[in-house]
């Protein structure tokens, strides 16, 4: 057993990594356009579709079954985002996209390790704020379930699958909200709040990046715009920093 478990994890080749892959694949650009392949309601793809739209860069999104994965078969990195430009090169993990469009396409903020506040959110947007909303949208198996239901209605499920996601993911969904949830002292809601007063103390002037965005602005706009229309919005809602500022990322970004 030991010996044939060697074997395996010596012929897997490399871990899959984020950043600029070395090999590229033009085919994977769709109908000549930078392609980025999502789920419908995931917060990461949110954050790339809300740059993307912003700088008012046309590209194909192609939407991944979430059960079989169809359309990623030909990559390593089995999460979305996953972005491929025109000529092939392609960037996996939502944060190196963000700094790998930027730089494509008005390079208007900087790239990693030029600025610590912007690193600082950034990571946080991961870090942070995503597993807090997780820990509020999946509280108890009605909000799960309600998620669920609006999750399959949008993203590509079979009706077959929409229906064992809704009511089995609702179940999983429910044990991993309260598996984020442990990781703050603060119960849910509260621990959101506390963590967008956080967060707020970063926006300096209109956005992160003080009178116009930087990379923290999106980061951060994906996970919360992912969260609307579910339970727990009305913290945003009721923010007296956030929600101006997420109403303006909002109105740039046209997601």
């Amino acid at each position: 057993m030991t010996v044939r478990y060697y074997m395996a994890k010596k012929n897997a080749g490399p871990e899959p990594f984020g950043g600029v892959q070395p090999n590229k694949v033009p085919e994977r650009s769709i109908d000549g356009k930078p392609t980025i392949y999502t789920y419908a309601t995931c917060p990461f793809s949110l954050k790339v579709k809300s740059l993307l739209k912003s700088r008012g860069v046309e590209f194909t999104n192609v939407e991944v079954d979430p059960m079989k994965k169809t359309e990623l078969k030909w990559s390593d990195w089995r999460k979305v985002p996953v972005f491929v430009d025109i000529d092939g090169t392609h960037v996996n993990d939502s944060n190196d996209i963000l700094h790998y469009i930027d730089e494509k396409h008005g390079n208007e903020f900087p790239r990693n390790g030029e600025d610590l506040e912007q690193d600082k959110w950034m990571s946080f947007s991961n870090d942070i704020l995503g597993k807090s909303i997780v820990a509020v949208i999946y509280k108890n198996y009605r909000t799960s379930l309600h998620a669920l239901d609006y999750v399959t209605k949008v993203d590509k499920f079979s009706l077959k699958d929409r229906f064992v996601s809704k009511w089995l993911g609702a179940v999983v969904m429910r044990i991993i909200g309260r598996s984020r949830a442990k990781m703050f002292d603060e119960s849910p809601r509260t621990n959101l709040q506390t963590q967008l007063n956080s967060m707020s103390s970063g926006i300096q002037g209109k956005f992160f990046g003080g009178e116009g965005t930087n990379g923290a602005d999106f980061a951060n706009y994906g996970i919360l715009r992912s969260m609307q229309g579910l339970n727990g919005f009305d913290i945003v809602e009721n923010h007296d920093i956030i929600w101006p500022w997420y109403s303006r990322m909002q109105l740039l970004s046209d997601v």
